[in-house]
């Protein structure tokens, strides 16, 4: 079995099959080219000496003839695999009768070196230019045990036949028998351990060849998805910090844009933290319903948004109807113009609120607190500050601003 499987090629599907097909004529194409030019240069050479022993007289004997002929047929040969490799395309049939034409070349070289060892029996009594010939085929030309055999028996037949007609000698016969024999037995052995290495290496390239697009294929469909998961993360993370129904940070959002600024200024800024609440908004929700309480939410997170376009902060919502809005850098006057611009924003949308104890329509509470911070604690002091800036602008009725600085007395802005 073990040595079975030695003289074998792996098992493979029909379109593989083909292929390795395709890629042994490939070969055998590019050896009988080179081995045609050859043999022209060795006929010429030949017959230049054939010439030159006849002291420059063309005598006409059988191995002028043979030299002529092989060298005639290797002319043709070189023209018709030229013909071949012009077309840039040819049909299956066209293709297999080409390979039928390059077989028919082979097998005429070999016929050919059997005919010239027949001949040299009546003189040499030798067999080497079968042996070189069945030796140059075996090594150079590839093919399955079937062609090779298809190939090798008309010469072998010509030799079994013609042998005992031009060679008298039964003990030269008897020997020239074993010896061939055995020969022709090591060049079909060796033919067919270069057929099988040569097969295999190829598909095993193929093989491997297939794998790594496959590995490149599953590669590209795997970064794909680590770029589809690092998007969907991505927006993940924005979900985490975005409030869904205003789409500006949440409390989330906003406690991590303050660390990643405290993290960015290492000595003390000016921060100003402004609360607003919505007046009246439980009973809006309660009279209105929720569903126009969310709209009224999304418009007032909209027009802090509008009014702080131009300065340099954040805004978040902080929960229910309450806003947190974080502003940088700025003087306490101008904080305050802010604050009231937002306020007045918001009233004069307009938006209708019947049972508001404030106005008939929607109106907002701020409060706001400045300081210089450095740390977590100082701005969390900070939001607790606005917190009751806000609480005291309640108290003095709503839709009014009422801010807290360091270092000031509580005032109503």
């Amino acid at each position: 079995m073990k040595w079975r499987l030695a003289f074998s090629i792996p098992q493979v599907s029909r379109d593989k099959q083909l292929l390795l097909k395709k890629h042994i004529f490939t070969e055998n194409l590019k050896r009988c080219k080179l081995f045609a030019s050859i043999v022209i240069l060795f006929e010429i050479i030949l017959i230049m000496m054939n010439l030159s022993s006849d002291h420059g007289k063309l005598l006409i004997n059988t191995y002028l003839i043979l030299y002529f002929l092989l060298l005639g047929m290797s002319i043709l040969m070189l023209i018709y695999i030229h013909w071949f490799e012009k077309k840039s395309s040819y049909t299956e049939r066209q293709y297999r009768w080409f390979n039928i034409g390059i077989l028919s070349f082979v097998n005429f070289f070999l016929v050919w070196g059997a005919a010239v060892t027949l001949v040299d029996q009546k003189s040499y009594g030798h067999v080497m230019a079968f042996v070189v010939n069945f030796m140059c085929v075996s090594i150079l030309f590839h093919a399955s045990n079937r062609t090779i055999l298809m190939i090798y028996i008309p010469s072998i037949l010509v030799l079994l036949i013609g042998l005992p007609v031009f060679q008298h000698s039964e003990a030269i016969l008897l020997g020239h028998y074993v010896n061939l024999s055995v020969f022709i037995f090591f060049c079909w052995l060796a033919s067919r351990m270069l057929y099988i290495s040569n097969s295999t290496n190829f598909l095993n390239e193929w093989l491997l060849t297939e794998t790594n697009e496959n590995l490149a294929a599953k590669n590209a469909e795997i970064e794909r998805i680590n770029r589809e998961l690092a998007d969907v993360n991505i927006q993940l993370k924005k979900m985490a910090v975005l409030d869904e129904l205003t789409k500006v940070p949440n409390r989330r959002g906003f406690q991590q844009y303050i660390q990643e600024w405290l993290t960015t200024h290492q000595s003390q800024q000016t921060l100003t933290i402004m609360m607003l609440d919505i007046d009246a908004f439980k009973l809006f929700n309660d009279h209105y319903g929720h569903l126009e309480g969310d709209k009224i939410i999304e418009l007032v997170a909209q027009a802090i948004q509008n009014c702080m376009a131009s300065s340099a902060g954040i805004t978040a919502r902080y929960g229910g109807e309450e806003f947190v809005i974080a502003v940088f850098d700025t003087a306490n006057e101008d904080v305050y113009r802010l604050a009231e611009k937002i306020r007045a924003t918001i009233l004069e949308m307009g938006i209708p609120h019947e049972f508001s104890p404030v106005a008939n329509r929607v109106t907002a509470s701020i409060g706001y607190a400045s300081g210089e911070v450095s740390n977590e604690d100082e701005i969390q002091e900070l939001v607790e500050m606005a917190d009751r800036a806000l609480y005291k602008s309640k108290s003095k009725g709503r839709n009014r601003v009422e801010g807290i600085s360091e270092g000031l007395a509580s005032q109503n802005c």
